[in-house]
């Protein structure tokens, strides 16, 4: 007999009423308060130490490590200046919160300051002055790497605002035109800031930053705390860095009575207090202890103590099948609930998550097989079902195809072939991401692109810069392939949209356009690209680009013949 989750409780219900109802129901709320307490000390110091453990590891790795790579890359003999300040730029290009990059020649009053520019124009616009800001003076600097210090670190917020920047200075090992140098960097703590103020227990209690003076940190409440019993305590024992502590119940100044824990995040002298009223942490015992003793009146609360020790025997699968949904949720798609042999409904809901994972699975290796553009189509259909037809749209086409490989697949064994074919193709895919394109297809050994945006044609003219420097670098690493490529590009109004049947769908580009990059790219020379009229148009001024005129072509289905231009350059200013 199948005995449902409904049954059970029934079941369990009837059986634990015969229980002395006064005794259950005192040792219950007994359990409860005791628990309960307990929860809400845990609830405090785990707060605390996840708010200082954010605090580290952003220290950690978003800060101090990138600084580290970028000085040690700067202490590289090998590299130039042209080379350093570009790394400067790159590394603020990739480090969202490092806002500014700043190298300081010992006796020099003026460094080298590389900044953000977004972030520059906002400082503008808040009335600030961007180089007051984010420059490190040098004195700040001389006062970090005083003594024995190789790292410096500190906080600064601006009269009048809402910004807090944290400065981070290291010593670089090796000294620039033969004085001592130094590597700072200015650090925007929005992300920080936005984190404490939005972290889920704000919902029921507070979460303060101080330093030592007993001062807010990242905070837009300018309230002086300082007299507070726990800010006290908690700024006196920053300079010892103790780890997390949990403090007994304590009155504020007005008399209310809280709980509270702090501990000291390690980048910082920096105090993070978590707090919260003794009568909302304890609000539930007095609700529950009127509840049950209300149930307990009426004899209800047998079915409740019944539900809730039923749910102990339960809760083993349950966790099972949290488990294999954290492991999906990370990308692990093998998962699957184990171990859930119950003929109820908890285990029909295990297999039903397995035959799901399974699903999803086949859908995510799906999606390697189609474009971005199909994938968005089908994201967007309002019905859920992509329909045949297409809408006009302005891309930029790229083709490419490589020169020599029928004859190279002549002479090699099939799966070397392959392996060559799909070597080739996973750099240029690369290629076309990083310059915002995305693949429409691969037909043989030729592959076509669409470039969307308002720099579509300068994005296609910088992946085919990057497709003719991976062909070139193939060439030195594989003398023996002796392969070329050949690309066409050309940009214009097409239609875009699902083609085919309604069982049998290929969501791609049709037009005049695509047909002549695809004639521009036959008629291209090996390690030539061939570029339109139109494309020409768009990015004759486009730093780091040659472009040469070239003999008209006549292509099929063109009455006139067509004007081409070449272009070399990799798009390097």
């Amino acid at each position: 007999m199948r005995l449902t989750l409904r049954k059970k409780l029934l079941l369990f219900s009837v059986v634990i009423a015969v229980l002395p109802l006064l005794i259950a129901g005192e040792t219950l709320i007994r359990i409860a308060r005791d628990e309960l307490k307990s929860s809400a000390n845990d609830q405090l110091t785990a707060t605390a130490r996840q708010i200082s453990d954010m605090i580290d590891s952003s220290y950690r790795d978003a800060w101090l490590a990138p600084l580290s790579l970028i000085a040690n890359a700067i202490d590289d003999d090998t590299l130039n200046i042209d080379a350093k300040i570009a790394l400067l730029t790159l590394g603020i290009a990739d480090l969202p919160d490092i806002v500014a990059l700043q190298i300081t020649v010992e006796g020099s009053q003026k460094p080298l300051l590389v900044t953000r520019e977004g972030y520059s124009q906002s400082l503008e616009k808040a009335g600030l002055d961007p180089l007051e800001i984010l420059r490190v003076p040098p004195e700040m600097i001389a006062e970090f790497l005083e003594g024995d210090h190789t790292l410096g670190r500190s906080t600064a917020h601006p009269v009048d605002s809402d910004i807090w920047l944290a400065t981070l200075a290291l010593p670089l090992k090796k000294p620039l035109n033969g004085l001592p140098a130094t590597l700072s960097a200015r650090i925007d703590l929005t992300r920080l800031s936005e984190y404490v103020r939005t972290h889920s227990f704000t919902r029921t209690g507070s979460i303060t930053i101080v330093d030592a003076n007993g001062q807010q940190m990242l905070s837009r409440n300018d309230i002086n705390i300082a007299d507070h019993a726990i800010v006290e305590e908690a700024s006196s024992l920053i300079s010892l860095q103790t780890g997390l502590i949990s403090v007994k119940p304590y009155a504020r100044p007005d008399g209310e009575v809280m709980l509270g824990a702090f501990s000291f995040p390690h980048p910082f002298d920096w105090a993070v207090i978590v707090e919260k009223s003794e009568a909302a942490a304890y609000f539930t015992i007095d609700v529950m202890v009127r509840n049950l003793l209300i149930w307990v009146g009426a004899g209800l609360v047998v079915a409740g103590i019944g539900a809730v020790l039923f749910s102990l025997g339960i809760s083993r699968p349950i966790l099972k099948i949290g488990q294999a949904a954290i492991e999906v949720g990370k990308g692990n798609f093998q998962a699957r609930v184990v171990g859930v042999k119950s003929q109820d409904e908890i285990g029909e809901l295990a297999g039903r998550i397995n035959e799901m994972i399974g699903q999803v699975n086949e859908r995510f290796q799906l999606a390697k097989f189609v474009s971005h553009g199909t994938i968005d189509a089908i994201q967007k259909s309002d019905s859920g079902d992509v329909k045949l037809g297409g809408s006009r749209k302005r891309v930029a086409i790229l083709f490419a195809d490589i020169r020599g490989y029928t004859a190279f697949s002549e002479t090699r064994e099939p799966e070397v072939v392959v392996e060559v074919l799909n070597y080739y193709f996973a750099n240029q895919g690369e290629a076309v991401s990083r310059n915002n394109g995305d693949i429409d297809k691969f037909v043989g050994d030729q592959l076509m692109a669409i470039f969307q945006g308002p720099d579509m044609s300068s994005d296609a003219l910088r992946c085919a810069a990057e497709i003719q420097d991976i062909m070139e670098r193939s060439a030195k690493e594989h003398p023996d392939w002796q392969l070329d490529i050949g690309i066409g590009v050309d940009v214009g109004d097409v239609v875009v949209g699902a083609m085919g049947s309604p069982e049998r769908m290929d969501y791609t580009v049709l037009g005049d356009h695509v047909n002549l990059a695809a004639r521009l790219c036959s008629a291209a020379a090996p390690q030539e690209t061939m570029i339109s009229d139109a494309v020409y148009a768009e990015t004759k001024t486009l730093d780091g680009f040659t472009f040469a005129p070239l003999e008209p072509i006549r292509v099929k289905g063109k009455a006139a013949a067509i004007e081409v231009y070449g272009v070399e350059g990799s798009g390097t200013a």
